[in-house]
């Protein structure tokens, strides 16, 4: 049988990324952590980021230091243009743990989520945990990216991680 390519206008090819163009460049990353919930974002980390557009996919290199840890990740994000939606699939080089996530544009802030793609992390005490990235772009130097976390299936989210990229002007 032969494979099935629907009819695509090539304008449409070439623009797929354009929402998510500024996620692109060489950025300084702050992280911070929501250790405390009441007391807010505990700045537990720096480092550095590239992201390139390779004219199907964003691809991000993250080396993060937090302490005496050191983070290795490499993202890729695609849209598929039929459904409008995207996926961002993340690889942890320190743990080799990888997860995909679905995704969608809406109010300007670019939102991924495993709980519908039924990629949970189990846990030991057999909790299932959901993750939910939210990038958000805060001006034409700074994107935003705060990871939340659910225990009980989505109901529910709470602030896990935040971590501010500030671009790398290269002159």
């Amino acid at each position: 049988m032969l494979g099935y390519l629907p009819t695509i206008n090539t304008d449409l090819l070439n623009d797929r990324l354009e929402k998510v163009r500024h996620l692109t460049g060489d950025f300084h990353l702050v992280v911070y952590n929501s250790i405390q919930h009441d007391i807010g974002w505990v700045k537990t980390g720096e480092g550095s980021s590239s992201i390139i557009y390779d004219n199907s996919f964003i691809k991000e290199n993250v080396n993060v230091t937090m302490g005496a840890k050191k983070i290795r990740m490499n993202n890729t994000l695609a849209c598929d243009i039929e459904k409008d939606t995207f996926k961002l699939m993340t690889l942890d080089d320190t743990t080799g743990v990888m997860d995909v996530y679905g995704g969608e544009i809406s109010d300007g802030l670019l939102t991924f989520c495993n709980k519908a793609l039924e990629t949970t992390v189990e846990k030991e005490d057999e909790d299932s945990i959901c993750l939910k990235l939210i990038y958000k772009r805060i001006s034409a130097k700074e994107n935003e990216l705060v990871v939340g976390c659910s225990k009980n299936n989505g109901k529910t989210w709470f602030p896990y991680l935040k971590t501010v990229y500030k671009r790398i002007d290269t002159i």
